[in-house]
């Protein structure tokens, strides 16, 4: 971070949003495959039936198995990355759910290994 004459680095300075990596759900929804839309139409569905309970300035994201880091996702399977921003300029923390088709949310990739692992769709060999 550069410093510029009469300011000090530990100024205070408004947070400012960072840049969006991602573009709008719409633009987002139209690369993904038809049963990653149909996740997110459940997701949306649920949300809408609890209230939106998303404080303001949070980030949401929608990844499915064609993006790096969720490539272990099955298709149809939905990751939601929440980008809550604290005080601070440039730091907060990111908050990870997986979505089912049905729209359900789990809240880590342990807990999709094991349901998986409970309805048979994929098995581990210990």
């Amino acid at each position: 971070m550069e410093v510029e004459r009469g300011e000090s680095s530990s100024g205070n300075r408004k947070w400012e949003r960072p840049p969006a990596a991602a573009t709008t759900h719409e633009q987002q929804a139209k690369e993904q495959s038809p049963l990653t839309l149909a996740t997110l139409k459940a997701v949306k569905e649920q949300v809408e039936k609890r209230g939106s309970r998303i404080s303001h300035g949070v980030i949401v994201k929608y990844f499915d198995n064609s993006d790096a880091p969720y490539e272990w996702l099955l298709p149809g399977w939905v990751a939601e990355e929440r980008y809550v921003p604290s005080g601070r300029k440039g730091f907060g923390r990111i908050y990870k759910y997986y979505c089912g088709p049905t729209g359900h949310m789990y809240y880590s990739k342990r807990v999709v290994l094991f349901v998986w692992k409970k309805m048979n769709i994929i098995c581990f060999d210990a």
